[in-house]
C-alpha cells in the first residue's frame, strides 16, 4: 500500500525560523480557505516538490532500482539527467499546445525513463524516489487548524504543484485522508491533473468557476501559501484574499526580484495565525 510505503520512508521535520513579522489584520467575511501544500501544510526537505541536489538524485535513482530490481534503460547518460530530459521534452510539447506553465504526470517520466508501461513498481519508485529526495512532514499545527476551521463550517480546497502521491501524504502522516481532513474534493485542484502548474492561472481560475457556482465571492475566499510568486499573485489576480506562510526558512519565497507582484493581505508565520485573521 503505497500510504504505509510513505509511513516507512519519512521522519519527523522541523520547520526552520525566519525573520519575518506576522501581520495580522482581520479579513472579514471568509467563508472558503484555500492552502497550498508544500512548503505550507507539509514542511519540504528540499523547499518544493522535486528540487535537490543532482548528484542526490542520481544515487537514489540508481539504489531505487537495485532494490527494485529494475533493469536500468540502456544509454551512457546518468539517469537522473535522462529523468530530467524527459521532463524537459514533456514540457516542451505542452508549451507547443499553448500552455504557458506545464506540468508533467511523474508517473509517465517513469514509463519513458524505464521504457515500461505504469504499474504498482513503477509507483513504488516514484514514491521512493520522492520520498528520498524531497522529504515531508505535517507543518506544525495544521490538523489542528484543518479541525478548527472544519469546526466553523468553512469550506476548505487546495490548489498546489502536486503528483498522484501528494494526496497520499496525508493519510500516510496524518492518518486519515483528505476528505475526513475536511477538504472538499471539488475545490481540490492537484497541478498533475490538468497537466498546468502555478504560478499559470489555470488552477485558480477553476476554483473561482466552481465557487462562483457555489455563489462564493472571490473576496469571501482566503488562500495561503508560501510563495509570493506561485500563491499570493495569481490568487489575488482573481480577487482572492491571500496570506503568504513565513513559517520556515526552507520554502519560504518572498520573490523580492519580482516587479509588480500583488502584496499579500496578511503574512503568518504560525498556521494557528490563520484563525486570528479570520477573528
Amino acid at each position: 500500500m503505497h500510504s504505509d510505503l510513505i509511513r516507512s520512508l519519512s521522519q519527523p521535520l522541523v520547520p526552520i525560523a525566519t525573520s519575518a513579522a506576522a501581520v495580522l489584520p482581520r479579513l472579514v467575511g471568509i467563508r472558503a480557505v484555500v492552502f497550498d501544500i508544500y512548503g505550507t501544510l507539509v514542511v519540504s526537505g528540499s523547499g518544493d516538490i522535486g528540487t535537490t541536489d543532482a548528484e542526490q538524485k542520481e544515487a537514489a535513482m540508481e539504489s531505487i532500482l537495485r532494490d527494485l530490481k529494475i533493469e536500468p534503460p540502456a544509454g551512457s547518460d546518468p539517469l537522473s539527467q535522462r529523468f530530467v530530459g524527459h521532463i524537459k521534452r514533456h514540457h516542451q510539447l505542452s508549451r507547443s499546445r499553448g500552455i504557458e506553465h506545464p506540468e508533467v504526470e511523474i508517473r509517465d517520466i517513469w514509463a519513458d525513463l524505464l521504457e515500461r508501461d505504469r504499474d504498482e513498481l513503477l509507483e513504488t519508485a516514484a514514491i521512493t524516489y520522492e520520498c528520498t529526495t524531497n522529504p515531508v512532514w505535517p507543518m506544525p499545527g495544521a490538523q489542528d487548524l484543518l479541525a478548527a476551521l472544519r469546526e466553523r463550517g468553512l469550506l476548505l480546497g487546495i490548489v498546489s504543484n502536486a503528483q498522484f502521491y501528494t494526496p497520499l501524504m496525508f493519510e500516510a502522516l496524518l492518518g486519515t485522508d483528505l476528505a475526513t481532513l475536511g477538504f472538499d474534493a471539488e475545490l481540490c485542484y492537484f497541478s498533475y491533473q490538468f497537466g498546468e502548474a502555478k504560478p499559470g492561472l489555470a488552477l485558480y481560475t477553476r476554483l473561482h468557476e466552481t465557487l462562483a457556482g457555489r455563489e462564493i465571492a472571490p473576496g469571501e475566499v482566503l488562500y495561503l501559501g508560501n510563495d509570493a510568486l506561485k500563491d499570493v499573485h495569481p490568487a489575488a489576480e482573481l480577487g482572492f484574499r491571500t496570506a503568504l506562510f513565513a513559517g520556515d526558512k526552507r520554502s519560504l519565497r518572498l520573490r523580492e526580484d519580482e516587479n509588480d507582484l500583488h502584496p499579500p493581505d496578511a503574512v503568518i508565520t504560525e498556521l494557528a495565525q490563520t484563525l486570528t485573521l479570520l477573528g
